[in-house]
């Protein structure tokens, strides 16, 4: 059976992509090993995705062609043995522009990672925190959102089935951002009783809050992907970083947009 039979085989089933890539260092063209092109994994990673996740019925497209991952901190930029390919959601509505769904397959190990529980599950996500955050503030005066990770991890690899709970108790930490229209003299006091909430909850969080005016955080809600548009839109901006489990450590810091 020539070469051609055996990758038409492999794709027909979408059951058999995850095998068609594990084994591709052994893929022959005329007696000669050869990897795929990134044009022949890009399709084996998107039919992967859509087969693995159909029990949601979305739909992905390529965003732009796959790659490999380099190391940016290597002078040589070595490769990582990973190749990356980010694809669209039509399901899941962006808070930001550059989201993506993003699926990396690990040379080495054999494994596929990809983030997309993170857009499945963000509503849910988004509302424990909000539960927190509306015993600081006022709910009619923030708008909150879960950043989704732009990487995936194999850690953070969560199952189809994936709970919001599973999803929080496992994530290492969580990236928010809220805007808040609140006078900026209330941030100590409003720090304080934050990490106090988050702790007791023990939900880990990268978190930027920006606080603004009420002009400022209504001209940001009237926007499309309101999160592209609060970098420069606010007086004060704070970052909390709390890490799982870190009870009696975190860092606060305040930075005003002068």
């Amino acid at each position: 059976m020539d070469n051609r039979k055996i990758y038409r085989m492999l794709v027909a089933s979408p059951f058999l992509l995850l095998l068609l890539l594990i084994v591709y260092c052994f893929y022959t063209g005329r007696g000669q090993h050869r990897k795929p092109t990134h044009e022949e994994l890009d399709q084996a990673l998107l039919r992967y995705m859509q087969s693995k996740y159909a029990i949601y019925e979305d739909t992905f497209t390529i965003d732009q062609p796959g790659d490999e991952v380099w190391a940016s901190s290597d002078i040589f930029y070595s490769s990582t043995n990973k190749y990356e390919l980010k694809l669209d959601t039509k399901k899941y509505i962006k808070r930001r522009s550059d989201e993506k769904v993003v699926v990396r397959y690990d040379y080495e190990k054999g494994m596929l990672y990809d983030n997309y529980m993170s857009f499945v599950i963000r509503d849910e996500v988004e509302q424990n925190f909000k539960e927190v955050f509306d015993r600081v503030y006022s709910s009619e005066s923030y708008e909150l959102v879960m950043i989704v990770p732009n990487t995936p991890w194999e850690k953070e690899n969560f199952k189809v089935t994936t709970t919001a709970e599973e999803y929080l108790d496992n994530m290492l930490e969580n990236n928010i951002h809220v805007c808040v229209a609140r006078n900026s003299r209330h941030i100590d006091q409003d720090l304080d009783n934050l990490l106090g909430q988050l702790k007791e909850r023990s939900l880990a969080v990268d978190a930027n809050i920006y606080y603004m005016t009420q002009e400022q955080l209504r001209a940001i809600k009237q926007k499309t992907i309101w999160a592209d548009e609060y970098w420069s839109s606010y007086q004060d901006r704070v970052w909390i970083d709390l890490g799982k489990k870190d009870e009696d450590y975190y860092i606060r810091s305040v930075y005003s947009n002068d």
